[in-house]
C-alpha cells in the first residue's frame, strides 16, 4: 500500500510543479468548476510511452463515463501495430482513477491507478497510470478529448 502512495505521489509531482501555487479555496473552486461539466461523457485519444525525445503513441483508446465527482468509466483500446486489444473498466474519485484492463484473448486482468486532468476549455484530457500486471508493471500516458 505503501508503494501505491509512493507512486501516486511521484506521478502527481509534474502536475502540481506546472501549475502556480494557488490558495486552498482557489484549488477547491478550480476542481469544482473543473469536475462540474463532466456528468457523463464520452472521451477518445491515445496512451503513449515517455522516453528521453518525449512521448511515443502506441495505441488508441475510447470510452464514457458517467458521475460527477464519482463516477465509472468504461472503454476499449487497441495497440497501433494491431498486435492486441481489449477493454478496460473501473471508478474515479476526484482526479484519481482505478480500474482494470483486459487484453481480448488472455486470462485474467491487470489493474490500473492513475491520476487525471480535464480542461473544460478545450475539451481535452491528460492522465498518466501504472499498470499492475501478473509479473511486472508500466507506466502509461494517454491524452485525447472529452
Amino acid at each position: 500500500m505503501m508503494i501505491i502512495g509512493i507512486c501516486i505521489i511521484v506521478a502527481a509531482l509534474p502536475m502540481a510543479t506546472a501549475s502556480p501555487i494557488l490558495k486552498s479555496h482557489q484549488v477547491n473552486n478550480l476542481f469544482r468548476h473543473e469536475r462540474a461539466m463532466l456528468t457523463n461523457g464520452s472521451f477518445s485519444g491515445i496512451f503513449a510511452e515517455k522516453n528521453e525525445t518525449g512521448y511515443v503513441p502506441i495505441g488508441t483508446l475510447s470510452g464514457t463515463f458517467a458521475g460527477e465527482n464519482t463516477g465509472t468509466f468504461e472503454g476499449v483500446w487497441a495497440l497501433d501495430n494491431g498486435s492486441a486489444s481489449g477493454s478496460f473498466n473501473g471508478w474515479y474519485f476526484s482526479h484519481i482513477f482505478l480500474g482494470q484492463v483486459n487484453t481480448t484473448g488472455v486470462e485474467g486482468s491487470s489493474w490500473v491507478l492513475g491520476l487525471y486532468r480535464v480542461n473544460t476549455t478545450d475539451n481535452s484530457f491528460e492522465a498518466a497510470a501504472i499498470l499492475f500486471g501478473t509479473d511486472n508493471y508500466a507506466i502509461r500516458y494517454a491524452m485525447g478529448t472529452i
